[in-house]
């Protein structure tokens, strides 16, 4: 069963059962209510029960829903949005229009659930679910600077590349929060702990740039969709930068040098530590911590011919 809170004004966090990392790579979940109401982030395809029960235990009907938006187009994000979509005919899709292809075409999703299993095993697709595609008619293909009317209040589209090539946050107008999927890693506020948005497929560079130009939009509070809200926007914004130039310049470094994957994966389990109430052991300790981060950092750099 999902915990549920009001986190802002008529914004609800999905969050499930368990604490930290404990629960990840699944997703927390945001429905904001207006005259209008939509659905940030779905998670993964296993999610969906939960999320239909605690949307019903808000008192809300799930069938009145307009919008559907994933942030960016990986499973545990909008793993379950075709499943939804096929539920809810009259809601629709919000997404970058490049990640409409992506989330249209079936043959594409198959490849990208495959992929899945390197990092998460061969038992993936019964952990979290499979992902159907959505018929292209459904989607509200937005751009950056676009806006999503529900009522009193408008969600700002920002396009912030780094993480996925498409990644979208969007940005409150009531309450001043920031829908940040991970475009700036996970933040777990119980332990004060990161992770690093760098995964294979992302981009640490561009990472670093969105994440510069999320803080320039002034956030009053963060909605993570791995972790859960976070009050104290600007400092986490900056230790997000602060990490992500630190553990970008530490792997490429130790990469250069030769170094495995564990031992890369201490260093950057120290840095993450430094701000945080969890060991660097604790951090290692985070499910798929080299296969995901470290593994992300190597295959950037070998991209880009830096090593």
């Amino acid at each position: 069963m999902a915990l549920i809170s009001e986190v802002a004004d008529k914004i609800y966090e999905i969050k499930p059962e368990g604490k930290g990392h404990e629960v990840f790579p699944l997703c927390t979940v945001y429905l904001v209510v207006d005259d209008k109401t939509a659905l940030v982030e779905v998670g993964s395809s296993v999610q969906i029960p939960d999320i239909l029960q605690a949307v019903a235990r808000l008192g809300y009907d799930i069938n009145e829903l307009s919008y559907i938006i994933p942030t960016h187009v990986h499973s545990d994000h909008a793993g379950g949005a075709g499943h939804l979509a096929q539920r809810l005919p009259r809601a629709r899709v919000v997404a970058h229009p490049k990640a409409v292809k992506f989330l249209a075409d079936q043959s594409i999703i198959d490849r990208l659930l495959q992929s899945r299993k390197i990092v998460f095993g061969d038992d993936a697709d019964e952990r979290f679910g499979g992902m159907l595609a959505i018929a292209a008619e459904r989607f509200v293909p937005v751009e950056d600077g676009a806006g999503i009317d529900l009522g009193e209040r408008k969600l700002e589209v920002i396009l912030t590349p780094g993480h996925d090539p498409n990644h979208l946050c969007f940005l409150d107008s009531k309450t001043r929060g920031l829908f940040c999927g991970d475009a700036l890693g996970g933040y777990f506020s119980e332990t004060k702990s990161r992770m690093p948005a760098c995964v294979p497929g992302s981009d640490p560079e561009v990472i670093i740039h969105s994440i510069t130009k999320a803080k320039q939009f002034n956030p009053a509070m963060l909605f993570f969709s791995h972790g859960g809200t976070a009050a104290d926007a600007i400092r986490i914004i900056q230790l997000a930068l602060s990490d992500e130039r630190q553990c970008a310049d530490t792997a490429l470094k130790a990469l250069r040098a030769g170094e495995d994957q564990e031992k890369i994966a201490r260093r950057l389990a120290g840095i993450l530590a430094k701000e945080s109430d969890l060991t660097p052991e604790e951090i290692r300790a985070f499910p798929n911590f080299k296969t995901m981060t470290v593994e992300g950092y190597r295959q950037s750099f070998k991209r880009k011919n830096l090593i």
